[in-house]
């Protein structure tokens, strides 16, 4: 009862039987919170002058905040071909405040983020699909019956450590959500063709513990997170990118730009895995919304007809850049918000 191109049971099998060989690596490389200028530079050093295999440029998905966030910078990326996915307005630094929610909390915190990275990025709404959650605590099916209320595609916001090696691939939330639940709820209900892109944790080593993100590995408040070096960094990706080979499971690479902020080693060695990854003919760097090639499972011989992976035009105009200050602010203090249309009357919030 299971099929595609609109159901998919969770598992670490390639779609359709294909032969993992003959099929292309997508890497997925995310990254959360707001997208501030003190990033943007580093935004430019990872996106400049590297394209996949079909000649098209990578892609990356950012799951963006309100806070702190300059839209003009949203909608620069947004055009180079990167997606962006909403990551809530308020981001609030409280577990209890996301965990025992209803669907109008998350239609409010989901939907107004989305409205607000249309209104002053002008990113095209329906290109807004896909969620993570803050600290990655999710309402479960309130969650998840908001983002279909909303009409979203997918949430990533699920982390594995069972289906590390070989890893798990994307699945659809037909059967409810996986009985591993790392942080409750996850929900119980049925939601029929939404998708879950899973986050396969990392491993600092072989022994090393696992990280629900690139960056926790290594991070930056732990003393030996300033003694790295570019060279570790490097084979840190290596080693757990080497895993996905056994199936081709989307490798996902999920960061928060502060870890390479002022930290040049680390973000070197990182830029050099990006060219390792851009040695290997099968290796994609796209969006998640290329996630879709799940839905019709083409080999690499037939993407050369029919490429899911295209280059496709980002039209999104930013006819009035502007810079907009706020003296007061519902949140507390004054604020800056960059924008592609004039700026409101006052700082928008919930």
């Amino acid at each position: 009862k299971c099929l595609l191109p609109d159901c998919l049971c969770m598992g670490t099998a390639v779609p359709n039987g294909l032969n993992p060989e003959e099929i292309p690596q997508m890497v997925f490389l995310t990254f959360d919170d707001a997208v501030a200028d003190v990033m943007y530079p580093t935004y430019q050093r990872i996106l400049h002058n590297r394209t996949n295999p079909n000649g098209c440029d990578i892609g990356m998905t950012l799951f963006v905040t309100h806070e702190g966030t300059n839209y003009r910078l949203v909608n620069q990326l947004f055009k180079r071909g990167n997606e962006i996915a909403s990551h809530t307005v308020t981001h609030k630094m409280d577990y209890d405040y996301w965990k025992n929610t209803s669907a109008d909390f998350w239609l409010r915190e989901v939907g107004y983020q989305r409205h607000l990275l249309h209104s002053y990025g002008n990113i095209p709404f329906d290109t807004i699909q896909g969620f993570r959650s803050p600290f990655l605590q999710t309402g479960g099916d309130a969650t998840l019956t908001a983002l279909r209320m909303l009409g979203m595609s997918y949430d990533s916001s699920f982390t594995t450590m069972q289906f590390m090696d070989p890893p798990v691939w994307p699945f659809t939330m037909d059967y409810g959500a996986p009985r591993e639940c790392h942080i409750p709820p996850c929900g119980n209900e049925s939601h029929p063709g939404f998708w879950n892109i899973p986050m396969v944790e990392f491993r600092s080593s072989d022994n090393g513990f696992p990280c629900k993100t690139a960056d926790t590995c290594f991070a930056p408040d732990k003393p030996e997170a300033s003694n790295l070096t570019a060279d570790e960094i490097f084979h840190y990706f290596v080693f757990n990118f080497n895993r996905f080979n056994k199936n081709r499971a989307p490798f996902g690479i999920h960061q928060h730009m502060y870890w390479f902020l002022n930290n040049e080693p680390i973000l070197e060695g990182f830029l050099r895995f990006l060219d390792y990854l851009a040695t290997l003919d099968y290796v994609y760097i796209v969006p998640i919304s290329k996630a879709k090639w799940m839905k019709n499972p083409k080999t690499l011989k037939q993407l050369k007809d029919k490429d899911v992976f295209n280059c496709e035009a980002s039209a999104a105009p930013c006819p009035k850049p502007q810079v907009c200050y706020y003296t007061k602010s519902v949140p507390g203090g004054a604020r800056f918000m960059g924008t592609c249309v004039p700026c409101p009357a006052e700082y928008p919030w919930l």
